[in-house]
């Protein structure tokens, strides 16, 4: 008697509460459904050589629950690889219910890498991701070289094409404007923009020997 009384008092706990879920009277909290999150970089320069190790100069990271970070740095160098004045990387980050936003920036100025075979005025890496929770999306408007001259010939203002590769012979090459893209576009996006990467290669065997980045932003916003 004592066990049939226990399976009934078990089974009218249960009922009702299967029967509110079927006919959807039972909130399913929103937040365990997804999650808003953001996160951002700045990292003025970067070096990764066997001769310096990894650098990084003036890196700012957001936290995880937005708000803003900044890092400033008056110079940066290495010998033969990399000079560089004025670093500053600054990251924002807003979570609404409504929108989710990141901005990264990374700015140097007065670059030269490599004793003289690139230089530029002034490099600046923005990149920007949105979310909505039914689209996402991330943008690099507001990148920028000025005064670029890699190898002797002089590159007009502005923003290079995404991804523009300039041979560097007997040292590797260059990717100007370096974007690589995240996310699925409709609840999260994610944006890396490298203004300046050269991607330095053993002159005999063509082996990777290290990378040299100037104005490296990351964005990634989901909701």
């Amino acid at each position: 008697m004592n066990t049939l009384r226990s399976r009934t008092q078990k089974g009218t706990v249960r009922w009702p509460w299967i029967a509110l879920l079927i006919l959807g009277t039972v909130a399913v909290p929103r937040g365990s459904a997804r999650g808003q999150s953001v996160a951002g970089r700045g990292v003025a320069a970067r070096l990764n050589t066997p001769a310096t190790g990894i650098q990084l100069f003036a890196r700012a990271v957001l936290p995880a629950g937005g708000g803003m970070v900044q890092a400033e740095l008056d110079t940066a160098g290495a010998a033969n690889m990399l000079g560089a004045a004025g670093l500053t990387s600054i990251v924002t980050g807003q979570v609404d219910p409504a929108l989710v936003s990141v901005t990264a920036t990374a700015e140097a100025a007065d670059v030269d890498i490599l004793n003289g075979l690139i230089t530029a005025k002034s490099v600046l890496a923005l990149a920007t991701s949105y979310a909505n929770g039914t689209s996402a999306w991330s943008e690099a408007d507001g990148s920028t070289l000025l005064s670029l001259v890699i190898a002797g010939i002089a590159y007009p203002d502005g923003a290079p094409a995404p991804n523009t590769r300039v041979e560097l012979p007997g040292v590797g090459y260059a990717v100007l404007n370096e974007q690589i893209a995240r996310g699925d576009g409709l609840q999260s996006a994610g944006l890396t923009v490298n203004m300046i990467h050269v991607y330095l290669l053993d002159p005999v065997s063509g082996a990777a020997a290290g990378e040299i980045v100037v104005g490296a932003a990351t964005s990634t916003a989901t909701l």
